[in-house]
């Protein structure tokens, strides 16, 4: 029973694989880039192949190869790195979710979960967003995604591969520097008694929230719920599904950090498209994933966040890439 992670030594990636290690699964992570400073601790009881899910041949190899019985799909490119160059975003994530759909259905995959985002809304977004929203992007990332959730459902419905999909909030960890996230840096700077220069947001800019460990889990649990159990398909998953402002952020900083400082500087692009559609948001609603499968975050106050936050920046430099 070979389980694949797609992007599997990434950011989320590399989370999702140390609890399937842990659990002793057979596991396979396929990425483009090898990140093994993220995986050292487990790489003797995982397998890595090179790939890139943009290219056919190689993911119906590894599918085949491997016998894998399961897929964690989460390699993708990211928001910020797509509004740059959408092409290549458009090969990675719409042919690559596309490519690993189709080695699931031919090699009789079991079931597939599929990693989304709250960007697949965007346009009047509401002021809480659930499950049933109207979902109407407005970047290519986010495009791409909610193609991937719909052609997961399409292969559920038609061919009767067993696919499920969550979207994930804003994701905050150690050394998350991508750009368009403010709060990550904002907290690893309080930690490391730094000021912080807020780039990408305002005091007033708001999201909500989920710890990278808790996203891993998330991902592991709706792929092993019971097929019964999957009526949404796909899901909302958040830690704190409050939105949390920058502001107050900065407060609950100051309270622990008290020297802690922070000047706000943003870039005219974190302020336009798809980084200020967000504004009217005030919930991130994940009950379905919860009624459903019994989602639960273990970090569901900014508190909680930052004292795993801070607990893995001493103890996981080099896995975060820290040291």
């Amino acid at each position: 029973m070979t389980k694949l992670i797609t992007g599997g030594t990434g950011y989320i990636g590399a989370e999702l694989a140390r609890i399937l290690a842990e659990r002793g699964e057979e596991t396979v992570l396929f990425d483009v880039v090898i990140n093994r400073h993220r995986i050292e601790d487990i790489e003797n009881k995982v397998k890595i192949v090179p790939g890139d899910v943009g290219n056919w041949a190689e993911v119906l190899n590894v599918v085949k190869e491997n016998k894998v019985s399961e897929i964690y799909h989460l390699g993708s490119m990211l928001t910020y790195m797509s509004e740059i160059n959408p092409w290549a975003s458009f090969r990675t994530n719409v042919i690559g979710t596309y490519n690993v759909l189709e080695a699931a259905r031919l090699f009789g995959v079991e079931k597939m979960m599929f990693t989304s985002t709250l960007g697949t809304f965007g346009l009047q977004v509401e002021e809480v967003l659930t499950d049933i929203s109207i979902q109407r992007p407005v970047s290519i990332y986010g495009c791409g995604k909610l193609y991937g959730e719909s052609l997961g459902r399409f292969f559920r419905n038609k061919f009767g591969l067993d696919f499920r999909s969550i979207r994930y909030a804003h994701m905050i960890g150690p050394n998350v520097r991508t750009p368009g996230h403010w709060a990550p840096p904002m907290i690893q700077d309080a930690i490391l008694g730094k000021p912080n220069e807020c780039v990408y947001g305002t005091p007033e800019s708001t999201i909500s929230m989920i710890y990278v460990r808790d996203a891993a889990r998330a991902a592991d649990m709706v792929l092993q719920a019971p097929k019964e159990n999957i009526d949404m398909v796909n899901y909302n998953i958040t830690g704190i599904p409050a939105v949390t402002s920058a502001k107050k952020l900065e407060a609950v900083l100051k309270s622990r950090f008290p020297q802690f400082e922070v000047s706000y500087k943003p870039d005219p692009l974190s302020q336009t498209g798809f980084y200020k559609a967000f504004g009217a948001m005030k919930v991130f609603d994940d009950s379905y994933a919860r009624k459903e499968w019994g989602w639960q975050p273990l970090y569901s106050t900014p508190e909680a966040i930052i004292d795993r936050f801070e607990q893995d920046s001493r103890e996981h430099l080099r896995r975060y890439g820290m040291a």
